[in-house]
């Protein structure tokens, strides 16, 4: 699958979802005390990473990381844990079956919702957490230095061969 058919997909992916919690929303979950009133569903969007779909989705009782795979099928049963390699590192994914997708992962961030004064807040954390998991972490002081003393040492091991006659 090339990259303009995986984006295509991403998009579908988070257009229905949304759809999906729009209708649990209205359906079962509207009144309950676990709603915050100002929230609304959305999608902070759906990106490809490797074979999967991830996004994250708000809506006004979580926040949460899905992830749907392009080709190959989730591993693990409904309930059971599967560890996704994302560029930030491992996270743990619970596999889920929602009707009309099948089976994805999701990984919740925030549930209840309660301390989101409003939409925009929620979307703006959403959106900063995908781009947290979507991007390798920056080395550290440690791994830059390990880095330049390898380089030193196999520099100085060089030159060092070249002088002697």
């Amino acid at each position: 699958m090339d990259e303009s058919a995986r984006i295509e997909q991403c998009a579908r992916l988070s257009e229905g979802l949304q759809a999906h919690f729009r209708k649990v929303h209205s359906q079962s979950m509207r009144n309950l005390p676990i709603c915050n009133a100002r929230l609304s569903v959305a999608s902070a969007g759906f990106r490809p990473c490797g074979d999967w779909a991830v996004g994250v989705v708000v809506t006004p009782w979580f926040m949460n990381v899905f992830a749907a795979p392009f080709i190959t099928p989730v591993a693990a049963a409904p309930g059971e844990t599967q560890r996704l390699a994302l560029p930030a590192g491992e996270v743990d994914f619970l596999a889920v079956e929602i009707e009309g997708f099948g089976r994805l992962t999701s990984c919740s961030l925030f549930s209840p919702m309660d301390e989101f004064v409003d939409q925009a807040a929620a979307l703006v954390t959403a959106q900063a957490a995908l781009d947290v998991l979507l991007t390798p972490p920056a080395p550290t002081p440690e791994t830059a230095n390990a880095q330049t003393d390898r380089r030193a040492f196999f520099l100085g091991a060089f030159s060092a061969r070249e002088a002697t006659p």
